[in-house]
């Protein structure tokens, strides 16, 4: 692997023992999405497949078609940040995937923030991570990779990459006790369900 924060995660949070990817393959998710997608997100993914850390950043199965896959909720969240740029420009200034250095979110959160990446130059492990805060300001690109993030999560470290500290009037604070440092795996059946 050869990713030192891949690597305390699998050793923190063993992978699932089923995995829920989709049903299609990263070639499929690349032709989508119209690129390549990081090294470091792919393995991720593919160890511990789409799910929620710490009760609370969500990777949807970037191989499942329609409105539950990663491919269509990225476009969904690219078309709203496109609507809010149109109308608010001094307050959401990234360009958006497929411009070029655009914002190309592959992750969200349980209060609609987005993280991803600022499509910056032609390889995409050199492309830096970004996070679309919901009731903040905007801020600068991280300095690190998603294992870290997931780590700092998992840790309780939310305000290191710019996530909400969780000490927002609208979050209960039963809601901030009861969330977990761990992994829950999504699976097709929780997709299924919604057609």
């Amino acid at each position: 692997m050869g990713n030192s924060a891949l690597d305390t995660l699998l050793s923190l949070v063993p992978p699932p023992e089923s995995r829920y990817i989709g049903e299609r393959g990263w070639e499929a998710v690349f032709a989508d999405v119209g690129t390549r997608l990081p090294n470091e997100y792919v393995e991720l993914i593919n160890h511990y497949g789409a799910g929620v850390w710490a009760g609370w950043l969500k990777f949807f199965p970037p191989g499942r078609s329609g409105r539950y896959g990663m491919p269509e909720k990225s476009a969904r969240a690219r078309d709203g940040y496109r609507t809010l740029r149109a109308d608010f420009p001094e307050e959401f200034r990234l360009p958006v995937w497929p411009e070029p250095g655009g914002f190309l979110p592959v992750a969200d959160t349980a209060h609609g923030d987005y993280l991803g990446w600022l499509t910056e130059g032609e390889d995409p492990e050199s492309w830096p991570l970004i996070f679309w805060p919901r009731h903040n300001d905007q801020g600068p690109p991280l300095t690190c990779g998603f294992a870290d993030v997931v780590y700092a999560l998992l840790i309780g470290d939310h305000e290191k990459f710019g996530f909400p500290n969780g000490e927002d009037e609208d979050e209960d604070e039963d809601d901030l006790e009861s969330r977990q440092p761990d992994f829950e795996a999504f699976t097709a059946a929780r997709f299924d369900r919604h057609g």
